[in-house]
C-alpha cells in the first residue's frame, strides 16, 4: 500500500505539472455535449491517469470524466476527475484541483486531490489518516474552528435557492463560496464544517474528497441520512452534504 500511494502522489504532481505548463502555453478549448467546456490539459492529464493507473493496477478498472465510461464488473475501480473546476482553470484562477479516488465495495478508500497552482497535496495514507503537503513538505493541520460557529462551503458557480434554505435554517452565517473540489479538501482539514450541495455532480467529482473526509471522521450523506455509495447507474449522485466532525457534535 505504501507504494502504491507513493507512485500516485508522483502521478497526480505530474499530472498537475500538465495543467500548469498546457496553461501557460495556450489553451485549446472545445464544448462537450452537455455544454460545458473540455482543455486540451483535461484530455493530457485523463489520458496520463488513465494509462498509468492500467499500468499501476491492471486488475482495477479506471473510470474518468473524460474517458468513454464502461459498465463495471467490479466493486473495486478508480474514480478520476482529471481538472475538476474546468471552468476557473480556463479563466486563469487557481480554485482548480487534480483528483483520484479508489473504491472499494461502494466506499472510497483512497483520496488524493492535488492543487497545482498552490503545489498543495491532500490524500490518505497507507494507514488511512489525511496528510497535507506543500511543496512536497507535510503540513499541521489545525483547526481554527474551536469556537462555537459553524462554517460553510458552497458552490461559487452553482448555489441556488435549496442551498440558501439549508444554511438559514441552520443559522450559518459564516460562508465561503469556492469552485471544485477545494470544497471536500476544506471539510477533510477542518476548515469548514458543512457542504450542503443541491443540484447534478458525479461521482468522480466527490469520491476523492469524500475519502478525506471520512479519515478525518467525517461523513458525506444524501438527505434521506445515507452515506453516499459509488457504483451507481450512470455514476451519478443524489443531492447530499458532507460535513466534519464538528457538525456532528453541534
Amino acid at each position: 500500500m505504501k507504494d502504491l500511494i507513493k507512485n500516485l502522489k508522483k502521478l497526480i504532481i505530474k499530472a498537475g505539472e500538465i495543467a500548469l505548463t498546457a496553461r501557460a502555453n495556450g489553451l485549446i478549448i472545445e464544448i462537450k455535449e452537455d455544454e460545458s467546456p473540455v482543455s486540451n490539459a483535461d484530455k493530457e492529464i485523463s489520458r496520463l491517469i488513465y494509462d498509468s493507473l492500467t499500468l499501476l493496477t491492471p486488475h482495477i478498472p479506471v473510470i474518468c470524466e473524460e474517458q468513454p465510461l464502461i459498465n463495471l464488473t467490479s466493486d473495486t475501480f478508480w474514480l478520476i476527475d482529471p481538472i475538476d473546476g474546468t471552468k476557473s482553470y480556463i479563466c486563469g484562477k487557481d480554485s482548480y484541483t487534480v483528483n483520484i479516488g479508489l473504491i472499494k465495495d461502494g466506499v472510497p478508500t483512497i483520496g488524493l486531490i492535488y492543487q497545482p497552482s498552490q503545489k498543495k497535496l491532500y490524500y490518505t495514507d497507507s494507514d488511512n489518516n489525511l496528510k497535507i503537503e506543500k511543496n512536497s513538505i507535510e503540513q499541521v493541520v489545525v483547526d481554527e474552528g474551536a469556537d462555537n460557529c459553524l462554517r460553510a462551503v458552497v458552490s461559487a458557480n452553482h448555489s441556488n435557492a435549496d442551498t440558501k434554505a439549508f444554511l438559514a435554517k441552520h443559522s450559518i452565517n459564516q460562508i465561503v463560496s469556492i469552485p471544485s473540489s477545494i470544497k471536500l479538501c476544506l471539510i477533510a482539514e477542518g476548515q469548514a464544517d458543512i457542504y450542503p450541495k443541491f443540484g447534478q455532480t458525479m461521482e468522480w467529482d466527490i469520491a476523492a474528497g469524500h475519502a478525506l473526509i471520512k479519515a478525518t471522521g467525517g461523513h458525506v450523506i444524501d438527505f434521506a441520512g445515507k452515506e453516499i455509495s459509488y457504483g451507481k447507474k450512470k455514476f451519478e449522485n443524489p443531492n447530499f452534504y458532507a460535513y466534519g466532525p464538528k457538525w456532528l457534535n453541534r
